[in-house]
């Protein structure tokens, strides 16, 4: 009889345990960067951290940076980057953390969208181009 009220007991634990690891495991996946396109990147992105990969197609040197604007086939984008910039029509991947700077002028908000780089990745194969 003493063994009999245990066993939901032990169940009820275990099952506890099992869905712990559930949720712990979907919190890590959901912390994991995404692979967007430029065109996805929107205000519930801000702060997030995203993989992107496109065409190099402008640079910008800044003081103690560089920004790079990459384009695919659904827009352009800014990237800022502390690391040596790729090069001009370089296919590159990233993964970053997208930004907004606001610019408000004459009662209108002229703002955009950017990425600080946090890491350039292995670039794409050759054969996507």
């Amino acid at each position: 009889m003493l063994v009999d009220n245990l066993r939901p007991k032990l169940i009820a634990d275990r099952f506890k345990q099992i869905s712990l690891g559930i949720i712990l495991l979907g919190s890590l996946i959901g912390c994991q960067a995404s692979l967007i396109s430029v065109q996805k990147i929107s205000a519930k992105k801000i702060g997030k951290t995203v993989l992107l990969t496109g065409k190099v197609v402008h640079l910008a040197p800044l003081i103690d940076q560089t920004a790079y604007q990459i384009e695919d086939a659904t827009g352009k984008v800014w990237v800022v980057t502390s690391q040596t910039p790729p090069k001009i029509n370089q296919l590159i991947s990233i993964k970053g953390k997208i930004n907004y700077q606001s610019l408000p002028f004459a009662k209108q908000e002229l703002g955009d969208f950017y990425v600080v780089e946090l890491e350039q990745l292995k670039p794409p194969s050759s054969d996507r181009q």
